[in-house]
């Protein structure tokens, strides 16, 4: 049997440590200033980490960084959810994008440079995100297992996205094509 090196593991864990302590900095930082100011050396320069550190945890790519953040950030409410989700699968699904959309309003400039940063995450990182496994689940408590309808939920969510930071609509604009991607999710959910 292998003995665990444990200062192995306690450079693992310190390295982990760090990488949060990274995404937790890019989130303050992208909470605050336009995207294009945000690089890995601005973020080396704003948490005192060398350089030579940042570029180790993010195998020296600024998509890598925010590949890692916007994981970061759907896990984050992933345990929002996973905490406070309903118990009826119906209004689980829904529960699911009223809190993305919370996240969204309550911090636009954070959404919007992280949704502008996704276009840019490379093609398979992004196909890995867009496919939505937790709406398929929760679907598949229901009893539908239909990935057509799992694509169109994500799809219809992706444009309410696109309308909210592409488009300046008010409050009303918006709330009403609100009402209409619940209403399709209810449609969908309910045939």
């Amino acid at each position: 049997m292998k003995k665990i090196d444990k200062r192995e593991v306690r450079a693992w864990q310190k390295f982990d440590k760090v990488h949060i302590e990274l995404l937790e900095a890019g989130v303050e930082l992208l909470s605050e200033k336009a995207i294009s100011s945000l690089t890995l050396n601005s973020l080396a320069k704003y948490t005192d980490i060398s350089k030579t550190s940042i570029y180790n945890h993010f195998n020296s790519s600024p998509e890598q960084f925010y590949y890692d953040l916007i994981v970061y950030l759907r896990n984050h409410l992933l345990d929002e959810f996973t905490k406070n989700a309903p118990s009826d699968p119906r209004e689980k699904i829904k529960f699911l994008f009223e809190i993305y959309l919370k996240l969204m309003k309550d911090n636009e400039v954070l959404c919007l440079n992280v949704y502008s940063q996704y276009f840019i995450v490379n093609h398979k990182a992004r196909y890995k995100l867009f496919k939505n496994q937790v709406v398929a689940s929760l679907l598949n408590e229901m009893g539908i297992d239909d990935e057509e309808i799992v694509r169109k939920i994500s799809i219809d969510f992706a444009m309410l996205l696109n309308r909210f930071f592409m488009y300046n609509l008010s409050k009303e604009e918006f709330a009403s094509l609100e009402t209409d991607f619940f209403q399709k999710l209810n449609d969908l959910v309910s045939s």
